[in-house]
């Protein structure tokens, strides 16, 4: 699936860069091609948009959540192409889109961010970026579908926008400094080094072994967890 979808994103990437160079030797650009060109840009959004969802997917992440996301998208987009092929003026046709395309970012964002590899003590900042993630796609459908009066709203989605850039950048930057904290936590072993009796002891915890006495700590390298005394 992933590679069909790779192949479909490029060929239409290559459409809309044929379409545009089209347009500038030509110096014109009529309705029909501008129709090819917006529907060639909303394949590729979705794609783009699939892709994203796809690797959490595929690596068991977030339960139903990617897969949300995905069917969101391609709803969206081809709403988009639907109104803009048959011209509708209906407002609820666009509403809906973009309902759905703010759903659909909001889950291959979190889909994207849940790829960290997060050592515990920083796997709050993946639940902090996700509830705001979904936060502002709230906010962006209420606006939508509402509308309010001054300026408190703008301002709300403005801050619930800036929070959510600041964690899109920490979580990628923490899941990659904590990535050896994370590994060490996971890493045990069941034997004592010296005698081989049971023994439960964890990377970079100090264990001893009841049957000899023996006191050692795990250490963690590139080729798996060594016992070391």
């Amino acid at each position: 699936m992933r590679r069909l979808g790779l192949r479909v994103f490029f060929a239409s990437v290559a459409l809309n860069a044929a379409l545009a160079i089209v347009a500038l030797l030509a110096g014109s650009f009529g309705e029909l091609e501008g129709k090819i060109l917006f529907s060639s840009l909303c394949v590729t959004g979705a794609l783009v948009l699939v892709l994203a969802c796809e690797a959490a997917r595929e690596r068991g992440r977030l339960g139903l959540l990617p897969r949300v996301g995905a069917a969101a998208s391609l709803a969206g987009f081809a709403l988009l192409m639907a109104g803009i092929w048959t011209e509708s003026s209906d407002d609820n046709l666009s509403r809906v889109a973009g309902t759905l395309l703010a759903a659909a970012v909001a889950a291959a964002l979190v889909s994207v961010l849940s790829l960290a590899d997060l050592a515990p003590r920083f796997r709050w900042t993946f639940r902090a970026a996700a509830g705001l993630a979904l936060a502002l796609a709230a906010l962006t459908a209420a606006g939508i579908w509402g509308s309010f009066e001054g300026d408190w709203f703008g301002r709300w989605v403005g801050i619930v926008a800036v929070a959510l850039a600041a964690f899109v950048i920490v979580v990628p930057v923490l899941g990659r400094v904590g990535r050896k904290e994370a590994d060490a936590m996971a890493a045990r072993v069941s034997f004592c080094p010296l005698c081989a009796s049971p023994v439960s002891a964890r990377a970079g915890a100090e264990a001893r072994c009841d049957a000899c006495g023996s006191v050692f700590v795990v250490t963690v390298r590139k080729s798996g967890a060594t016992p070391s005394r």
